[in-house]
């Protein structure tokens, strides 16, 4: 513990890293508080938990008209004004009865937005009291700890003895730096087919896409990429190719069709003739060939067979 006039300071110092509280010599109402907080140092202290509570009442000096503290209704929800979070339930510690905002404002109409704490206080020590914001306390400021660079990949969060990095999904390590890696092995390119990756974070980290594609004639049996997932698992098993099938064709009637498959029935590079019986001719099609293209289509309309017309004869 360190002693700076004009104000305190209390600095539990672990890895070079400082979280402090300074109070103020002289008492003012809660906005002209948080400005000094805002001017001289970070913001008014945003409390974590109850271990910090119990940290504050511990060290602070009792002042008769109690502590400002950096909370505040805002849309009708109790929020900390210097992180913009609202107040959750393992750092609350209303006073017996509290928050009321009740005789006062009745009586006086004011509201009781702000919250004082009761530091030392003989009955209900450490506890909150919601307060007419107009009123004079001792103002409670904090250095922040939590720096720019203090989590690559995390959210900072102040603690008493410095600061702790909450990870995003996909991340770890003490400063959030590390992302998670799938198995690359997995990633087997399919038969007919090839895999590409991009990367974010790191070969095949967290994040990293995988694109599958075919060889002409060939189709995915399934068109998303995969993902590295928080679980070190890829998304979804590797797809496979498959070849491209075109819609089976009948022969005609009064016809035939011969079919070539070098791949498989009716599937891509498939080939098919057609033919009539005598007295009969092809129409409705520029082509008697007809071939399965890539697209999965014919590459023609299929021809049918028409009788020729009869000859008559004169007599």
């Amino acid at each position: 513990m360190c002693l700076c006039p004009p104000s305190s300071v209390l600095c539990m110092w672990t890895r070079g890293d400082c979280w402090s509280y300074y109070y103020s010599d002289t008492t003012m109402n809660w906005q002209k508080a948080r400005d000094w907080c805002q001017k001289h140092y970070t913001d008014m202290v945003a409390i974590q938990n109850q271990e910090e509570i119990q940290h504050l009442n511990s060290w602070l000096p009792k002042k008769d008209t109690y502590y400002w503290i950096g909370i505040r209704k805002v849309n009708e929800i109790w929020t900390w004004v210097g992180t913009n979070k609202a107040l959750t339930a393992e750092a609350t510690n209303w006073a017996q009865g509290e928050p009321n905002n009740g005789k006062n404002e009745n009586r006086m109409g004011a509201i009781e937005d702000c919250v004082e704490m009761y530091i030392k206080r003989d009955a209900q020590p450490a506890k909150w009291n919601d307060e007419r914001c107009g009123k004079n306390k001792t103002a409670l400021c904090y250095t922040a700890a939590c720096k720019n660079d203090s989590c690559h990949h995390g959210e900072c969060v102040e603690t008493i003895n410095s600061h702790k990095c909450v990870c995003f999904e996909g991340f770890y390590g003490e400063k959030c730096e590390q992302a998670i890696t799938c198995n690359k092995e997995e990633l087997t390119a399919p038969d007919k087919g090839s895999v590409n990756c991009t990367h974010m974070y790191g070969d095949f980290s967290y994040n990293t896409s995988c694109e599958y594609s075919c060889e002409k004639g060939y189709q995915l049996n399934m068109s998303r990429p995969l993902r590295c997932t928080p679980p070190k698992k890829w998304s979804e098993q590797p797809p496979s190719c498959e070849l491209i099938q075109c819609q089976e064709l009948p022969p005609p009637e009064k016809g035939s069709m011969k079919c070539s498959d070098p791949l498989g029935p009716s599937s891509y590079q498939s080939t098919c003739v057609f033919s009539c019986d005598e007295g009969h001719v092809l129409i409705g099609s520029s082509s008697n060939t007809l071939q399965c293209e890539a697209s999965g289509s014919w590459n023609a309309s299929q021809p049918f067979c028409v009788g020729t017309p009869t000859h008559f004869r004169f007599y």
